[in-house]
């Protein structure tokens, strides 16, 4: 899983794969412990790339929202592709599910879904699709409101540094995977 933040709050992303048992886009916000939300908040910040390596439990009872907490080892950089150990064995609490999507490897690249987190903030997040592909997760100002979820087409097959919509400014990526999507 990805880990990243926005404003004061952490959200983790499964990371998803083009098929199979982990071809799901899920987005969820979590609580960890007071002391470890104060040491990864200035690494999340950054946008430095945190994973997590969790321990195993079911992705179903996650998305089913019967999976309420978890343990797993936090990471610098991706836990399968030479990521340091920070912590181990943190406790996870599942907040709140945002996003909840089987990939379907068939559709056009290019379209995202617009999650409206509150605060002018929204979270854009491509929809995989036909390889090649990508998973992006960005970060931009908007008018959505918490709880909208929306989707959008670009006009590009490509990651997005910057939309055309004018009711989307300041993008920022959060989390880009390209490699298991080749």
């Amino acid at each position: 899983m990805a880990l990243f933040a926005i404003n004061d709050r952490i959200y983790a992303s499964h990371l998803p794969m083009p098929n199979g048992k982990h071809a799901v886009q899920c987005i969820f916000e979590t609580q960890l412990p007071s002391q470890f939300k104060a040491l990864l908040m200035p690494l999340l910040k950054t946008k430095q790339l945190v994973t997590i390596q969790p321990q195993k439990f079911s992705l179903n009872k996650l998305r089913s929202g019967e999976l309420t907490q978890f343990s797993g080892d936090i990471f610098i950089g991706h836990f399968e592709r030479s990521g340091q150990i920070k912590y181990t064995n943190v406790k996870f609490k599942v907040q709140n599910i945002l996003l909840n999507k089987p990939v379907r490897p068939v559709q056009h690249n290019g379209q995202f879904y617009a999650l409206g987190l509150g605060r002018n903030t929204c979270l854009l997040v491509h929809k995989i699709g036909q390889s090649p592909s990508f998973d992006q997760i960005i970060t931009a100002h908007c008018d959505y409101h918490a709880g909208d979820i929306t989707e959008l087409i670009s006009s590009k097959n490509g990651p997005v540094t910057e939309f055309e919509w004018t009711d989307i400014v300041g993008a920022q990526t959060l989390y880009i995977e390209t490699k298991d999507f080749k």
